[in-house]
Formats: structure tokens, C-alpha cells, sequence
């Protein structure tokens, strides 16, 4: 066989190791196949790449200022502006001991002949039962120091205070041909204390008024009219060139 491939030209392994030219690369083909391979593997903290992945993209996401996948718009603003939780107002108690009566009296007797005249009605008997009630078990009073309206009725028993350092404004209107008026007392909270059918009601809110300007004075920002609850007088225009 060697005999064959020396004539084709071919040299085997054996005899291309036998030659002395080619005696260094045989023995280091040799050592090398006869060393053994060692496949080297370090160990390495496990990462997910994937959350990793999205954890990066939501950072980037935030610095833009866009919302993180899986969240809206609206709620990634609402979260970032939500405002800081407001701590409650402690409720103010005023002294009520010594006050001095002003004025105490049930509602306007006109307002009770006016509604029993009208009774007569189908569609003015549920004012003219208003009235009675009014009439019967409904009490005003005004101290120096405090509002107060007094409700004895069998169904229902309760009184409503309001100290004149709590009045915002207070709006009155005419009724009976201004012998008597209904009056609304705003408080600083929004809340309002309706008075009907109240004797002397303009005499009444002016001294609200100015027990209020008294007992909690302030600058001097408001209008008379804006004060008594009326509507400010528009400037018209004047007559001429413009």
C-alpha cells in the first residue's frame, strides 16, 4: 500500500513521520492530540436578562417622562403630582358664657296671616304647613356673641349656632311689603343658616355685621354691597366720544 501511494505521489502519516524534515511537526501533532482539552466554566451571578431589560427601559421611560409600560398616562401624572394629604382643622370653640340678648322672637306673624289666607289652595298648602310649623315651634334669637335658631318641635329638636367671628357674609331679601324678610348667614365653611320670615331683618343684619367687624376685624378688602349680600352697581357707560 505504501508502495502505491509513494508511486502516486502520496505520502502516508507514517512515512511523512519517518522523514527526518518532518520529524518536529509529527511528535508535536502527536502531543498535542494526547493532551487533554479542560473546557474551563466560571460561575456568575444569574441575571435575568429580560427584567433586566425592562427594568432599563422604564427608567428611560420616566427621564422622558412618559408612563411605564403596564401603566396609563393619567395615573403615572396623578402619582408623580399627588398632592400632600392636608391636615385637619381643629374646630374652633368659642365662649358663649355672659353674652348679652339683642334680640329674641319667633317669625314675622304676617308671614304666618299671608300663608293661612293663601291655604285655601291646593298649591299653596304645603307654605301655608310650612308657616304653622315655622309659627309654632321655630325661635330666633341674637346675642352679642352668637346666632341662634331653636327648633322644639315634636319630630324634631335641635338648635344651630354660629358665632359672628364665623360670618362671611349675610344676604337678606324683603317679604310682606318689607315689614319682615328672609335672611341667609354664609359662614366661612360654606355652610349657611336660613332665617324666615325675620322681624326687623335689616335693623338685624347690619348688627351682624358689625359684631363680626368687631370680634374678628379685617382689612377693609369688601364693599358695603358686596357685605350685605347685594349685587355690586355695574358702571355704565358714559355718553360721548370713546
Amino acid at each position: 500500500m505504501n508502495s502505491a501511494l509513494q508511486r502516486s505521489g502520496v505520502c502516508s502519516c507514517s512515512s511523512v513521520a519517518h522523514r527526518p524534515c518532518f520529524r518536529p511537526f509529527a511528535s508535536t501533532i502527536t502531543a498535542r492530540s494526547r493532551t487533554p482539552q479542560l473546557l474551563v466554566v466560571r460561575a456568575g451571578p444569574a441575571v435575568d436578562d429580560d427584567e433586566e431589560l425592562e427594568k432599563r427601559l422604564a427608567k428611560l421611560r420616566q427621564a422622558k417622562g412618559a408612563a411605564p409600560y403596564g401603566q396609563s398616562a393619567k395615573a403615572a401624572k396623578a402619582e408623580k403630582e399627588a398632592p400632600a394629604p392636608k391636615k385637619k382643622k381643629e374646630k374652633v370653640v368659642y365662649d358663649f358664657s355672659d353674652e348679652k340678648l339683642y334680640y329674641e322672637g319667633p317669625p314675622h306673624r304676617g308671614d304666618l296671616a299671608i300663608n293661612l289666607a293663601l291655604g285655601s289652595t291646593l298649591f299653596w298648602l304645603p307654605l301655608t304647613i310650612a308657616a304653622v310649623g315655622r309659627a309654632l315651634f321655630v325661635q330666633y334669637r341674637f346675642t352679642d356673641k352668637r346666632i341662634s335658631v331653636k327648633t322644639n318641635a315634636p319630630w324634631k329638636t335641635e338648635q344651630l349656632d354660629a358665632a359672628y367671628q364665623e360670618v362671611k357674609e349675610v344676604r337678606s331679601i324683603p317679604r310682606g311689603v318689607g315689614v319682615w324678610g328672609d335672611m341667609v348667614v354664609v359662614l366661612n365653611d360654606g355652610s349657611k343658616i336660613e332665617i324666615r320670615a325675620l322681624d326687623r331683618f335689616r335693623e338685624l343684619q347690619s348688627y351682624i355685621l358689625k359684631r363680626r367687624d368687631e370680634l374678628a376685624p379685617r382689612s377693609n378688602d369688601l364693599t358695603q354691597e358686596e357685605l350685605l349680600g347685594e349685587a355690586p352697581a355695574k358702571a355704565g357707560k358714559g355718553k360721548g366720544f370713546a
